[in-house]
């Protein structure tokens, strides 16, 4: 199946640098000003939904079948996040750190990188089950 092996490792990249994300931000949070400045401030509240949306992931990369309906929700919630987190951060950057800022920039770069790389797997996949069935 041309695409699935693009797919599933790119759905564990973004699930496994979704949960470093959520252990850097409940241990250093609250003592790191750019880390809870990416977290807008809510350092715990941002892990548990960050930690929801790993676990989701996750399960999708590892599931025998691949839901695409479930990998197009993930890749819609990675470029929501991505659009937020640059409208975050033009919208209050002048109270946001240079570390806060290049914290934000590269963490969506990330994102926006799994998104593509997600978006490419998912469409090379679902060409390959039509070839099949056809």
């Amino acid at each position: 199946m041309e695409g699935l092996t693009m797919l599933r490792t790119a759905l564990k990249g973004n699930g496994f640098f979704s949960l470093a994300t959520v252990a850097l931000t409940l241990l250093l949070g609250k003592s790191v000003t750019a880390i809870n400045e990416m977290a807008n401030g809510q350092p715990t509240a941002f892990s548990i939904q960050l930690l929801v949306f790993a676990t989701v992931v996750l399960i999708s990369a590892y599931r025998q079948k691949v839901s695409t309906l479930l990998v197009w929700i993930i890749i819609v919630l990675d470029i929501l996040y991505v659009l937020l987190g640059f409208n975050n951060l033009f919208a209050v950057a002048s109270q946001i750190s240079t570390g806060g800022k290049l914290l934000i920039i590269v963490t969506n770069v990330m994102v926006a990188l799994f998104a593509i790389f997600q978006t490419i797997g998912i469409i090379r996949y679902r060409k390959s089950l039509k070839t099949i069935t056809e």
